[in-house]
């Protein structure tokens, strides 16, 4: 080729590349006030921590949060001569555990099948295995306070040391709803309908049919309410899958980047909402070392 036939193609190839240099595609945050924007799955803990999360309280803090305010209530109704016994704090690690479109881990699939992770205790509460406890409304500590001591208890939990750490809990603001509408159109998006798809795929090759409501993540016979050999085999076969094809990973990563829009447009607003938790946090744990 002649010298001269090369010069309008390097000016064609640069001008292209003036274009690109000039008009670079923005990099989508991996992180706001220091706070990761990513998705984070622990194995061993079973927590699907998401940039929404680090902003907001996690199951143990709501429950510090909680039973401190309790305290609070009991050591203002004692005031008044009435007696109410606060729950006790729970400290059962596995409320660390998440199923995220089902259980994602072995752990999960083997204790629990498909009912979502929960302590021993709970499990016979809410009916799922049997046990030896009473259920008789009598032997709880307050069922026989009167209408008159739960008017006292009432107005206790009015007082600033309970609002403080009732109103931590307290999810207000429009944010709340757009990260609802992103968990809502998680599998709208291609990724995570790819995802998805390999995981079908999954399924059959295991002989297994999906969910037949479309619920992704779950294989058809899934049951939320049992815990029996049939089920844990079934969910120790999807969390097969779901390694095999990354899913619980991919759809994370996916939700994590539809969030994390939504976490950079109210960063101020949720790093006050942090503050204010972290504060309550340190008066809740106050009331409940005392206790």
């Amino acid at each position: 080729m002649r010298a001269w036939h090369v010069v309008p193609v390097l000016a064609v190839v640069m001008a292209i590349g003036a274009c690109e240099s000039d008009d670079p595609s923005p990099a989508a945050p991996t992180a706001v006030r220091g706070i990761s924007l990513t998705a984070e799955l622990n194995a061993e803990t079973g927590a699907v921590v998401l940039p929404a999360d680090r902003f907001t309280e996690t199951f143990a803090e709501m429950d510090t949060l909680s039973t401190g305010a309790a305290v609070a209530i009991s050591r203002c109704a004692a005031a008044e001569g009435v007696t109410f016994v606060p729950p006790r704090l729970l400290t059962d690690p596995i409320y660390a555990s998440e199923q995220y479109y089902g259980p994602w881990t072995r752990a999960q699939a083997e204790r629990f099948g498909f009912v979502r992770p929960m302590s021993q205790a709970d499990l016979v509460a809410n009916g799922i295995v049997a046990g030896g406890e009473s259920t008789d409304s009598g032997s709880h500590p307050n069922a026989d306070l009167t209408d008159e001591d739960w008017t006292v208890i009432d107005a206790c939990n009015e007082e600033p040391e309970a609002t403080q750490l009732t109103a931590a809990l307290r999810h207000v603001g429009p944010w709340y709803a757009e990260l609802d509408a992103v968990s809502d159109a998680v599998f709208d998006d291609a990724e995570a309908k790819d995802a998805a798809r390999d995981l079908d795929a999954c399924f059959a090759e295991e002989g297994l049919g999906s969910a037949p409501d479309g619920s992704p993540g779950l294989p058809r016979g899934a049951d939320a309410s049992v815990i029996d050999e049939q089920q844990v085999q079934l969910a120790l076969t999807t969390v097969d899958c779901k390694e095999q094809t990354n899913f619980t990973a991919r759809v994370a990563a996916v939700e994590a980047r539809l969030q994390a829009p939504i976490v950079v447009k109210y960063a101020d607003e949720l790093v006050r909402k942090r503050a204010e938790i972290d504060e309550a946090l340190l008066a809740a744990r106050a009331f409940v070392d005392r206790e």
